[in-house]
């Protein structure tokens, strides 16, 4: 369940893949109501919620698709970093750019009440979870296994070292441009 809605609470949540959704769904499942649309998709799905308090979660374009290539590697074995980028299936919504989650729709305006961030998760969760009127411990799932030998392990830093040549970056600048801009991330780590 990645799009979900309530109607009952009037919140609705856009998935946006490697952001941390698995875990804020998870804590949206035991609300009462809650109930999927999509796995992944965009605003262009929620109709009729010009009052609901629509929200998402966004994360650094380098780290979300270092994220990405790290759970390939857990699901399908290792490959390297460059193989990878230059095997992705830009058709996949998962290398959607993030921009296409929230500016899809075909209304004009923006459905999208709050833009969470990744690197300030637990803080923009407990946000969302007061404004919906929900407590819940946070949990974190879904995460690279190296986090449990290594809670304090700082993921910008470890994850700069997986661009090994400049083409690498230059890849992700390119094809998340909008992402860049529109959510304030650093062209470079």
């Amino acid at each position: 369940m990645g799009l979900v809605i309530n109607h009952s609470k009037k919140f609705g949540f856009v998935h946006i893949p490697k952001t941390g959704g698995t875990s804020i769904t998870h804590i949206l499942k035991k609300i009462n109501g809650t109930e999927g649309i999509a796995i992944h998709d965009s605003t262009r799905l929620l109709t009729n919620v010009d009052d609901y308090f629509i929200f998402t979660f966004v994360r650094n374009p380098f780290t979300r698709l270092t994220s990405s290539y790290f759970h390939v590697c857990r699901q399908e074995g290792f490959v390297s970093f460059g193989d990878f980028i230059k095997n992705i299936n830009l058709k996949d919504m998962w290398y959607f750019p993030q921009s296409y989650y929230i500016n899809s729709s075909r209304e004009n305006d923006n459905k999208i009440s709050f833009i969470g961030k990744y690197e300030n998760f637990t803080n923009d969760v407990n946000y969302v979870l007061k404004t919906i009127g929900f407590k819940y411990p946070i949990p974190h799932l879904n995460r690279h296994p190296l986090y449990e030998k290594h809670p304090n392990l700082k993921q910008q830093n470890y994850y700069k070292y997986i661009y090994t040549e400049e083409w690498m970056k230059d890849w992700v600048r390119e094809r998340y441009e909008n992402d860049f801009k529109i959510f304030n991330y650093e062209l470079d780590f």
